[in-house]
């Protein structure tokens, strides 16, 4: 619909109301779905094409396979679940204004600007929500701050009130102050291939030594301006929006493969969240058990940053690691360390999940294996017919396909082997969930996926679907962060400087000002109360780096380590 319009040299007159149209469509599929599970809890008897997931009591929310029939569906029949309703023509407003697409003559809209309009328009409706039409029940309030310093609320929830429009206008034109949107040179962000080397040179070259510096100054500085602003709201306030904030790990919060070691504006914004109330999750593929020494190394920068601030108590505990999707729960203790969460008895993840059909406490043993035979079979078949110079691992609940030493895999090869598995393990009619997925540089089958893993969650944290966030890469139906959409409202990143910017663009729309200058009296305040303690909590990321630089290095494959830096 974009293309016809931009053909027709009227992108500029109808762009918005195109988007118009699709916000009216998501509205009406959203409210067929709830009409629909109304029918599903007062006839339980009522015959539908559905899976088993639902967990017991009725269902309170969509069910995988649920058909909805919606003129949004039939238009695009892949459509997932819209656990809020998208403001999308207000985020095309602000998008173009900022970029000016709709001025364009030779380059139509791209797949790249919807995506990030689409994120837009959910991190608006998680900031700032709203009720169906109808509806004017009272919702969150939301905090901002008018004028210079001054903290004012307004209340959510209900239709879009006049005070609501200038919220949402208010919350956009703090948005549009920021930088421009992190891109990739290519268009061809559907691919789940790592940067290529080009863009790896780009970025040691943003990195060396005679850029390093000022870079990092102004990341501190912008960071630190965010904070120091958040002090303006009342102690402890818990920041409006997502209250549960789920992560993919490669490609979203390190690069592919890499670890987590240098990042002081990703690792500022995750602590700022953490220190107001948001609960964090790293869902990962990557399968170490609970050997908790392994997933530290891979987030060596970020826990030795929430050291250096000094993030205690409750703050620390709300940070979890779901490792293997769904497999291995641990949280943050108070030494900076990470713990497993008992399993079993009271108070135990397994144990307080049992309810969902899908959760690991339901699984046995030989389903597992069973899931796990066929799958290698499968990798050993397509590793033989595609002539792939790779080899195959197997861990207690996963089976993956890696490239031998200073070797890569054809992403075509990879998706061929993902898609193989796939068809394999749905023609077989497997009960338990599954994830066969291209991770970039390898495929990985996994018992269990991310759907089950934010979905545990969820019920262990007791956090809503609609008040839960997934930040992921690997959206394609060959990657695996797709099922997460089933969940929750997810948001399509390319890599961690796009994981940094949704951050900083939520704690934007919370009302918080870039480089605000902190009221004076509360300046005086910070100060009688602490400027020492704070002054003692600056980050030395040289002293980090060097650190880090002195850990085993681990193959992050199987997780064995494989030798020692020289100090």
């Amino acid at each position: 619909m974009l293309m016809h319009s931009f053909v027709l040299d009227a992108l500029d007159t109808t762009g918005a109301d195109t988007f118009s149209h699709f916000e009216m469509l998501i509205d009406e599929h959203r409210t067929l779905t709830s009409q629909l599970l109304e029918d599903i809890n007062s006839n339980p008897n009522i015959q539908m094409n559905v899976s088993s997931m639902n967990s017991g009591g009725g269902a309170s929310q969509p069910i995988p396979n649920m058909v909805v029939p919606s003129r949004l569906k039939q238009l695009v029949p892949g459509t997932g679940t819209f656990y809020t309703r998208l403001p999308l023509r207000k985020a095309f407003e602000a998008y173009n204004a900022k970029y000016g697409i709709t001025k364009r003559r030779y380059i139509c809209i791209s797949f790249n600007e919807i995506r990030h309009i689409l994120n837009l328009a959910q991190i608006i409706a998680m900031m700032n929500p709203y009720s169906e039409p109808g509806d004017l029940s009272s919702g969150p309030r939301i905090a901002l701050l008018s004028g210079k310093n001054n903290v004012a609320f307004v209340d959510g929830g209900g239709e879009r009130t006049e005070r609501q429009s200038e919220t949402d206008t208010r919350a956009l034109e703090a948005w549009a102050s920021m930088g421009s949107t992190p891109r990739r040179d290519s268009d061809d962000n559907t691919s789940n291939d790592s940067n290529s080397k080009e863009e790896e040179d780009k970025t040691k070259e943003q990195q060396s030594p005679r850029t390093q510096k000022p870079l990092e100054s102004r990341d501190r500085s912008d960071s630190c301006a965010i904070e120091e602003t958040l002090s303006l709201l009342p102690t402890r306030t818990t920041l409006p929006g997502p209250k549960l904030v789920c992560f993919d790990g490669d490609q979203t919060l390190y690069s592919d493969g890499a670890n987590f070691e240098k990042n002081p504006k990703l690792a500022k914004y995750l602590y700022l969240l953490l220190k107001h109330g948001v609960a964090i999750a790293v869902v990962t593929a990557a399968g170490y058990e609970y050997q908790a020494e392994k997933y530290e190394l891979r987030l060596t920068g970020l826990l030795d940053y929430f050291r250096e601030r000094g993030l205690e108590g409750s703050d620390l505990q709300r940070f979890y690691i779901f490792g293997g999707e769904c497999n291995y729960l641990l949280r943050l203790g108070n030494d900076y360390k990470l713990h497993a969460v008992r399993e079993d008895g009271p108070g135990g993840w397994i144990h307080s999940t049992k309810h969902l059909s899908e959760s690991p406490g339901n699984w046995s043993v030989l389903e597992v294996e069973t899931i796990l035979d066929r799958a290698e079979a499968c990798f050993r078949s397509s590793l033989e017919d595609q002539n792939m110079r790779a080899r195959i691992i197997r861990k207690k609940r996963s089976v993956g396909l890696i490239p031998k030493a200073d070797e890569k895999i054809p992403r075509e090869a990879l998706d061929e082997t993902v898609l193989r598995i796939q068809t394999e393990l749905e023609e077989a009619k497997v009960v338990l969930p599954f994830c066969a997925f291209n991770g970039g540089r390898d495929a990985w089958l996994d018992v269990g996926n991310k759907r089950v893993g934010v979905q545990v969650l969820q019920s262990y944290l007791g956090i809503p679907a609609e008040e839960t966030l997934h930040i992921g890469d690997q959206f394609l139906n060959t990657g695996n962060d797709f099922a997460a959409r089933t969940v929750c409202p997810c948001v399509w990143i390319t890599s961690p400087e796009e994981t940094a910017y949704i951050l900083k663009s939520i704690l934007r729309l919370a009302g918080v000002p870039l480089m605000a200058l902190v009221n004076p009296l509360m300046e005086e305040r910070d100060s009688n109360e602490g400027a020492g303690e704070k002054a003692g909590k600056k980050v030395d990321f040289e002293e980090a780096g060097r650190r880090s630089s002195r850990v085993n290095l681990m193959d992050v494959y199987t997780g064995e380590y494989i030798g020692k830096i020289a100090n």
